[in-house]
């Protein structure tokens, strides 16, 4: 028998005008330069917490996120220059940005990630801790790969999220977005549940690869599916308590 699910609380968005309204900014250019759409929605939980771990291939992936994202109070992990400008601040504030080191080692912000999971929120990060400079998908950062099982033993659902277009809009060294189709793609929610048997080196190798695959068919089919052989339990187990 399954565990009766937890009383998430309500949260709350710092700033909800200016999110809005830099939301409304965003989306208009994104419909009207980028034909955008969000595919594979009904992958989401009804409510958070939820750990969505993406692909990262351009700087339009970061509005194309946030305009994905249906529930309030969600965190988007940015790195640390994109919170340095003093407008740009503001704006990340407002989409509750949790900003880290590029290598994904950053120790506090990895504390900050899990204590917004378990207020229940969603939070979202790059798998690979950075943007990709070619526009594929490289290996999953260790770091986040170990972070994504702490979440799933804690019942935490994964997702995984992937933009679609963007770095042909967008790639890095361009100055500006040139016109065409953006999308993001949400591929169905899985657990690492069965990896915690395994030692903790051996799970987390595994964990890379899971992590990768399911942004990789993605990203290969422009579709919000996952592998094939990829399926796993329902997730039933509660949320830890905050340390």
């Amino acid at each position: 028998m399954s565990e009766t699910p937890p009383v998430v609380p309500v949260v709350m968005d710092r700033s909800p005008r200016l999110k809005w309204f830099s939301k409304l900014i965003a989306r208009t250019y994104m419909r009207l330069f980028h034909q955008f759409e969000v595919l594979g929605q009904e992958h989401l939980p009804p409510r958070p917490p939820v750990f969505a771990l993406t692909n990262h291939v351009s700087n339009l992936d970061v509005p194309a996120f946030a305009l994905a994202d249906p529930y309030p109070g969600s965190c988007l992990v940015a790195k640390e220059s994109l919170t340095k400008p003093p407008i740009l601040r503001q704006i990340m504030a407002s989409w509750n940005a949790i900003p880290v080191s590029r290598d994904g080692r950053d120790s506090s912000a990895l504390r900050e990630i899990l204590r917004k999971l378990r207020e229940g929120r969603l939070v979202a990060i790059a798998s690979e801790g950075t943007r990709h400079p070619s526009g594929g998908l490289g290996e999953t950062n260790p770091v986040l790969a170990r972070l994504a099982i702490q979440a799933s033993n804690s019942g935490i659902p994964l997702v995984p999220v992937a933009a679609f277009g963007t770095y042909e809009c967008l790639p890095r060294g361009a100055k500006f977005p040139k016109p065409g189709k953006v999308k993001v793609l949400i591929g169905p929610q899985y657990n690492l549940d069965h990896l915690r048997s395994l030692p903790k080196d051996e799970a987390v190798r595994q964990a890379q690869v899971i992590i990768r695959d399911r942004l990789l068919v993605m990203m290969e089919s422009g579709l919000p599916i996952g592998p094939p052989a990829a399926a796993l339990p329902p997730i039933t187990r509660s949320i830890d308590p905050p340390a």
